[in-house]
C-alpha cells in the first residue's frame, strides 16, 4: 500500500456517502471504492497533486491489473470523472472537472478499446513467396 492509502481511502468513503457517490455507486455496483481507490494508489501521488500524468498512470497502473466486467468498464469513465469533479468541489482538489474529464477520455480510452489482430498470411512450404520474387517459399524467405 501507497503513503497516502489513508488519505485516499477517506476520500473515497467520503465521496461514496455523498449523494452522487451513492448514484454512481448505485449505477456502478459494489466494486465502486475498489476501483476508485485503485486508481488513486495507481497515480502514485499525493491525491491532492494529481495531473494529466498521474491521471494515466491511475487509469494504466491502478485499473489496468483489476479484473473489470464489460458493464464495469463501461461505467469506469463516468465514475471517475464524477469523483474528481467532487473532489473538486469539496476543494481538495484544484482543477478536479477539467482533470475528470481527461480521466473519462483516457478511461475510455484505455479500457474500452478493441483489441484488433492484424491478418496473418499463412504460407506453405511449397507456395509462391509472399515477398513477390516468383519463387517458392520454401526456396527463397522461409529460412530468413
Amino acid at each position: 500500500m501507497g503513503q497516502h492509502t489513508e488519505t485516499v481511502e477517506h476520500w473515497v468513503s467520503e465521496y461514496l456517502t455523498s449523494t452522487p457517490g451513492e448514484m454512481q455507486a448505485r449505477a456502478f455496483g459494489e466494486r465502486a471504492g475498489q476501483v476508485l481507490v485503485a486508481f488513486l494508489q495507481g497515480t502514485g501521488a499525493d491525491p491532492a497533486e494529481l495531473d494529466e500524468t498521474c491521471i494515466r498512470d491511475g487509469v494504466a497502473i491502478g485499473l489496468g491489473p483489476l479484473q473489470l466486467e464489460q458493464t464495469e468498464r463501461e461505467a469506469v469513465p463516468g465514475l471517475l470523472e464524477s469523483f474528481l469533479a467532487y473532489c473538486a468541489n469539496a476543494g481538495r482538489l484544484s482543477g478536479g472537472e477539467a482533470l475528470g474529464n481527461y480521466a473519462r477520455v483516457t478511461a475510455t480510452a484505455h479500457l474500452l478499446k478493441k483489441q484488433q489482430r492484424k491478418p496473418t498470411i499463412k504460407v506453405g512450404p511449397n507456395d509462391p513467396c509472399p515477398c513477390g520474387s516468383g519463387r517458392k517459399y520454401k526456396k527463397c524467405c522461409m529460412n530468413a
